[in-house]
């Protein structure tokens, strides 16, 4: 049973959320207002939200039939056919749930109740993401609600918990995790553009030209280092998060292959380009927090 829930969650996206917890924490560090017990829960909370939001996802994708193609990535419990949608419902349901649980205990125990209003903002946007009736990913809102709750607030909310107050830093590295967080979920509408107009899910990239589209990846990719450097000139960032530009370069390099022509299989290997910059810019931004925290 512990297995078929595993790979009911999408275990290889969950870096998505976790990254911009500890990315957040590192950035506390340098003023020395780290609570682990608390990073702790907001790791829990941030993982939970992400876990439920793709069981429900692929729960009612399977409902739509968004995902009755062969380049869809359904969870392998689900492809199986080791759970039902409804069984991957109820799962996600119980992730949801448990987040908030952990979500509401953390915050009247820092004694920021405030807090619980970004929490039940997570919690909606994981249950209304593709649930009826708002159904979110099915309308042109997809990057946008997906790209700035993990991007940017679960790092707010990390360090808000943990200390009250948001450093500067973590806005500006907020910022290039927005941006991949919204290009994986824009590879994967450029992906099945054709398919999802089919069955109703009107995404952005279904209503782009297919130049428009690669234009929308490039621009997302390629601007993750600009905004690194631009952190950097105007010290947002501590100059060691000058490391970040390593994996900005890759983030150039992969906005160079995205071109007009490209079949399912390509736009697949974009999707998972842009997870593993999502994980390299996020691990180089916390060293690079870190090293300005003790030098």
């Amino acid at each position: 049973m512990a297995a078929v829930v595993w790979h009911t969650l999408r275990p290889f996206s969950l870096t998505v959320a976790a990254i911009p917890v500890v990315m957040a924490t590192a950035s506390l560090a340098a003023s020395r207002t780290v609570d682990l017990p608390v990073a702790l829960a907001c790791l829990a909370v941030a993982v939970l939200l992400q876990a439920g939001t793709n069981a429900i996802n692929d729960a009612e994708d399977a409902g739509t039939g968004a995902d009755d193609v062969d380049t869809a990535m359904p969870a392998l419990s689900l492809r199986e056919g080791w759970v039902t949608p409804a069984g991957s419902r109820a799962i996600g349901l119980a992730c949801l749930g448990a987040a908030a649980v952990i979500g509401l205990v953390t915050a009247l125990a820092v004694g920021r109740p405030w807090l619980l209003l970004l929490g039940a903002a997570g919690v909606l946007i994981g249950w209304a993401y593709t649930a009826p009736p708002l159904r979110l990913a099915y309308r042109p809102l997809g990057e946008l609600v997906s790209g700035l709750p993990m991007g940017l607030g679960i790092p707010v909310g990390t360090v808000a918990a943990q200390s009250g107050h948001v450093p500067t830093a973590v806005w500006w590295a907020s910022v290039p995790l927005v941006l991949l967080t919204a290009g994986i979920l824009h590879a994967n509408n450029a992906r099945d553009r054709e398919h999802d107009a089919l069955v109703g899910k009107r995404t952005l990239a279904t209503r782009l030209s297919e130049a428009a589209v690669v234009t929308e990846y490039r621009l997302l990719t390629a601007a993750v280092p600009a905004v690194i450097v631009a952190g950097l000139v105007l010290r947002g960032l501590p100059w060691e998060c000058v490391v970040a530009l390593v994996p900005g370069a890759l983030a150039l390099q992969a906005a160079a292959t995205a071109r007009t022509g490209l079949d399912a299989r390509q736009w697949t290997g974009l999707l998972l380009r842009c997870v593993k910059l999502h994980l390299l810019t996020g691990v180089a931004l916390t060293l690079g927090l870190l090293l300005g925290a003790i030098s």
